[in-house]
C-alpha cells in the first residue's frame, strides 16, 4: 500500500523524455512539444534559543545549531502530462547541545521529497497527480505537513489528488495519502534515530509517533464573488502503530474531520474570516476547532494590515490526547511559532486559546515586516500525574519576521533574481501552566538565507 503512489509515479515519469540544465526553460522540437526545466535551491539558516517550552510543563535550555538543505529539481511538461522530481539534501551542525553534534551530518539525509505526474484535463473535467508531492488547503490548519518529525526540511505525501474544475473559480479535491513511519524510497547516508544514542541507526520515524499515517478526503472551494468566499471540507485519518506510541489510544485509531471556511469581504479594506471544525473518532472522541479573524488593510503605500484574531483548540483535564482533545489531522507544524509548537507532543495542538494580533507592513517593494503578539491560554486546566493541576496560562508570545528580497535588488531579471534574507525572533513569558522553576522567559532567533537558480 505505502509504495503504490510514487512507484507508478517513478515508473511512468522514466518513460518520459528528461534532460535538464539549471535555471533554464528549452522548448523542444518535437511533435509532442516536451519542454523540460530544472533548477536548484539553497537554504542557509541559523537558529538558537534559549528557556524553549517543553511538553513536561518545563522547558530546555541552550540550543545553537546551523542547518544548510539543498533541493535540486527537474519537470517535464508536455501537451498531457506533466512529471515533477525533487532531491532533497539538508545536515546540521549543532555548537549546543553537545550530545547532538554527531547527528545529520553531509550527507545524510539526502531523499525524493517530490516525484510524481500530473495528468491534465482528464476528461476535459479533473486533473489528476498521482505520487510524492506537497499538500496543503486553506490556511492550512488541518492539512499541511505530512513529514513533521523532519522540522521543515519536506512536507511530501505520497498520495493521489483529483481536482475537479466544475468552473473557473469553484474547484473540488479528492485526495488518498499515506505516510510511511520510515521512508522507503531510496536514501543516500545514514538515517538517524533520535531514540538511538550512539546515533547509528538507520530508521527515522517521519512521523513521530513510530507509526503508519493514512487518509482521504474531499475539499471544495468557492471563489466566483469576490464578496463572499467560502470552503467545505471533509478528512478522514487512520493512525496505525504500536498502542504505546500513539499516546495510549486504540490502535489503529481513527479520526474524521468535518468544517467549512469562510472569507466575507465586507468593504475594499475591510475582510474576515472565519473555520470551523467537528471532529469525531475512536474512543468515544468529540473535539472542536474555531478560528476567527477580522483584517484592515487601508490604502497607504506601506501596505499596512492589521488583523485581530483568536484561535481555539478544545482539550481534556489529562495529559496527552482525550476524548474532547482536538486531535491535528496533517499540520503538525510551527506555524503558530516555534515556540508555541514546542509545548505539544511532536506538534500536535490541542487544549489551546489563542487571542492574537498582527500587524503587517510593506516598507518598501521587496521588504516585509510582520509582528504577531498574544496570550495564550489551556482552556481546559491539565491535571498533574503527581498531585495537583497545572494552570491556565500557558504565557505571552511575541512573534516577529523581517524578509528582503534581495534578488529585486541586485540582480533583476538574472538567474540570481531570486535571493531573499530573514530574520525571525520569538519570546515568550510563560505562566501558571508551568512548574515552578521552570517558567523563565523564553527566546528564539533565527536568520535565514535562501537562493535559488
Amino acid at each position: 500500500m505505502k509504495r503504490i503512489f510514487s512507484t507508478l509515479a517513478l515508473s511512468l515519469m522514466l518513460a518520459l523524455p528528461f534532460t535538464g540544465k539549471a535555471a533554464t526553460s528549452v522548448q523542444l522540437q518535437d511533435p509532442e512539444s516536451t519542454v523540460w526545466d530544472a533548477g536548484l535551491d539553497l537554504r542557509l539558516r541559523w537558529a538558537g534559543s534559549d528557556n524553549f517550552p517543553n511538553t513536561s510543563h518545563g522547558e530546555t535550555h541552550s540550543n545553537d545549531y546551523f542547518r544548510i538543505r539543498t533541493r535540486l529539481w527537474g519537470k517535464v511538461t508536455t501537451e498531457r502530462i506533466d512529471g515533477y522530481l525533487r532531491i532533497t539534501n539538508e545536515f546540521r551542525y549543532y555548537r549546543s547541545p553537545r550530545s547532538e553534534k554527531g547527528r545529520q551530518r553531509f550527507p545524510d539525509v539526502t531523499l525524493i521529497d517530490n516525484l510524481y505526474l500530473t495528468f491534465k484535463d482528464v476528461g476535459d473535467l479533473v486533473d489528476v497527480k498521482i505520487g510524492r508531492q506537497d499538500l496543503k488547503f486553506g490556511k492550512g490548519r488541518i492539512i499541511s505537513e505530512g513529514t513533521p518529525c523532519d522540522g521543515s526540511r519536506t512536507t511530501y505525501f505520497d498520495a493521489v489528488r483529483l481536482t475537479f474544475k466544475f468552473h473557473e473559480k469553484r474547484t473540488l479535491d479528492a485526495f488518498a495519502l499515506y505516510i510511511a513511519r520510515e521512508d522507503w524510497m531510496p536514501t543516500l547516508g545514514r538515517r538517524h534515530d533520535a531514540r538511538s544514542k550512539n546515533k547509528k541507526s538507520y530508521h527515522e520515524d517521519i512521523t513521530g509517533y513510530n507509526q503508519n499515517e493514512y487518509g482521504a478526503g474531499l475539499y471544495y472551494q468557492d471563489r466566483s464573488t469576490a464578496e463572499f468566499g467560502w470552503d467545505l471540507y471533509y478528512f478522514f485519518k487512520g493512525e496505525e502503530g504500536s498502542k504505546s506510541t500513539v499516546l495510549g489510544e486504540e490502535d489503529p485509531y481513527h479520526t474524521h474531520t468535518v468544517g467549512t471556511r469562510l472569507l466575507p469581504r465586507f468593504t475594499e479594506t475591510v475582510s474576515g474570516e472565519v473555520e470551523l471544525a467537528l471532529q469525531a473518532g475512536d474512543d468515544q472522541l468529540f473535539a472542536g476547532m474555531a478560528y476567527t479573524g477580522l483584517t484592515y488593510a487601508p490604502k497607504h503605500q506601506l501596505k499596512p494590515t492589521f488583523t485581530v484574531a483568536a484561535l481555539y483548540l478544545s482539550g481534556d483535564r489529562g495529559s496527552g490526547r482525550g476524548k474532547h482533545a482536538w486531535h491535528s489531522v496533517f499540520n503538525r507544524d510551527t506555524a503558530l511559532g516555534d515556540m508555541v509548537g514546542a509545548m505539544y507532543n511532536k506538534y500536535d495542538h490541542t487544549n489551546l486559546l489563542y487571542p492574537h494580533i498582527s500587524i503587517g507592513l510593506e516598507p518598501t517593494n521587496g521588504h516585509l515586516l510582520s509582528m504577531t503578539t498574544g496570550p495564550l491560554f489551556a482552556p481546559v486546566e491539565e491535571s498533574d500525574p503527581a498531585g495537583g493541576n497545572y494552570g491556565h496560562f500557558r504565557g505571552y508570545h511575541f512573534r516577529t519576521y523581517y524578509i528582503i528580497n534581495i534578488g529585486k535588488f541586485l540582480a533583476e531579471d538574472t538567474i540570481f533574481e531570486d535571493i531573499q534574507f530573514r530574520m525571525l525572533g520569538e519570546l515568550m513569558t510563560k505562566g501558571n501552566y508551568y512548574r515552578e522553576g521552570q517558567d523563565n522567559i523564553g527566546y528564539y532567533a533565527e536568520v535565514q538565507l535562501t537562493c535559488a537558480f
